[in-house]
């Protein structure tokens, strides 16, 4: 019984023997084997540390703040300034006064900033008890506004009760002037009629804006101008601002309407003038109203082919509403101007007439095996189609596709 017993406990020993073996390899094997071992998850009783904390929070060079004392105190009156409101693209800085009320020297580093737009420096960073610095934080405003700017940086000291203060800078990026709306889209004009439209222009940095002129390139659009009143400007806490009230002419032509504004001022820094966009339709012989599903925008004339293959083209169809009470043949399309080229327009009556007015249906195509070409917003295409009716007007709209 006792010869069993020893060949057991030879063999257990030789397989601690083994892994003893496999231990000290794995300890002192060469790279390669070591990296085998990558993704196996080996449990242990020792703590874990939690590495990228520490990095974050214990940098090697950070002051070492002493076990035993005397200690320092670092002191401050603010740790947050608020500078109210700045101009995009300006820039600002800020003084922080810190003291040392302790009883030993006190050791400050500078940390990183929340962002690259703030740069702050501790003028000097060791202060003896009694003595005072300044911290400076210097910020530059983006190109855009921001109406919950905060930035700053956290000082690092040897002080045990403030090892961290954080001191920042907030406010709001604003505008130097600001239109309401940037985009003044004074919608149908009904033939015979004016279009109108209230807009405004504003500044929340300067009481000193004032508006100069207000140019139209047309001399179909005029703006009368007038301050805003008490409860306008604190709506929106402005500064001075003042509403323009937008009228255009009733004899624009038929069809879309569109120009840019020029209003020149006076009271901003580098702000001389600043230009809306205005777009306006105007109603005349003739009325498009999309068909049969077409992707069309009566109010902006555009026109969405969409994506489809060049090989198989593309077509649609428009709801075309004509007054043909001075003419004395039938209504037909005598020219085509079109970009790309190859876009075409047929036209179709849609039932009988006991008036003047008649319906028809415009087909847009894109006949098939044309080139690839894509028109977008920012490159859109275009149609114009004459008739033979007598005002002599035009049926147009714009035209966007991605044939491939």
């Amino acid at each position: 019984m006792k010869k069993p017993l020893l060949i057991v406990g030879l063999m257990l020993a030789a397989i601690a023997a083994t892994i003893g073996t496999v231990v000290v390899l794995g300890n002192h094997a060469p790279k390669d084997l070591r990296d085998s071992t990558k993704g196996l998850k080996v449990e242990t009783s020792f703590p874990r540390q939690d590495l990228k904390s520490e990095a974050k929070t214990t940098p090697v060079d950070l002051p070492v703040i002493s076990k035993t004392g005397p200690w320092p105190k670092i002191a401050f009156d603010e740790t947050t300034y608020a500078f109210g409101r700045m101009a995009v693209n300006s820039h600002n800085e800020h003084t922080f006064v810190i003291r040392n009320e302790g009883d030993a020297d006190l050791i400050m580093k500078e940390g990183k900033t929340t962002c690259k737009c703030t740069k702050f420096a501790v003028e000097s960073k060791v202060l003896k008890p009694g003595e005072q610095t300044k911290l400076v934080i210097d910020w530059k405003a983006g190109t855009a506004s921001d109406r919950a700017f905060r930035h700053g940086g956290p000082v690092y000291t040897n002080d045990p009760k403030n090892a961290e203060v954080n001191f920042a800078v907030e406010g709001a990026i604003d505008m130097p002037v600001e239109l309401l709306p940037n985009l003044w889209s004074v919608g149908n004009i009904s033939l015979g009629k004016t279009g109108t439209l209230r807009a405004g222009i504003a500044s929340r940095l300067t009481d000193q804006l004032e508006i100069e002129s207000i140019e139209s390139p047309s001399g179909k659009v005029s703006v009368k101008i007038s301050p805003m009143n008490a409860e306008e400007i604190a709506s929106e806490k402005w500064e001075k601002g003042f509403r323009l009230d937008v009228e255009v002419a009733a004899d624009i032509p038929p069809g879309k309407f569109e120009e840019e504004i020029k209003i020149n001022l006076r009271g901003i820094d580098n702000v001389p003038f600043m230009t809306a966009k205005l777009t306006a339709r105007k109603y005349g012989t003739f009325i498009l109203q999309p068909l049969d599903g077409a992707l069309f925008a009566p109010d902006k004339l555009v026109l969405q082919l969409g994506q489809f293959p060049a090989s198989e083209g593309r077509h649609t169809k428009l709801l075309l509403i004509v007054d043909e009470k001075d003419m004395s043949e039938p209504f037909q399309i005598t020219d085509i101007e079109a970009d790309p080229p190859f876009l075409k327009a047929s036209l179709q009556q849609l039932g009988t007439s006991t008036g003047t007015v008649h319906r028809y249906a415009i087909e847009i195509s894109v006949p098939p095996g044309r080139p690839h070409v894509q028109k977008t917003d920012t490159k859109r295409g275009h149609i114009t189609i004459h008739t033979n009716h007598p005002s002599k007007e035009t049926i147009q709209t714009d035209v966007l596709m991605h044939s491939h």
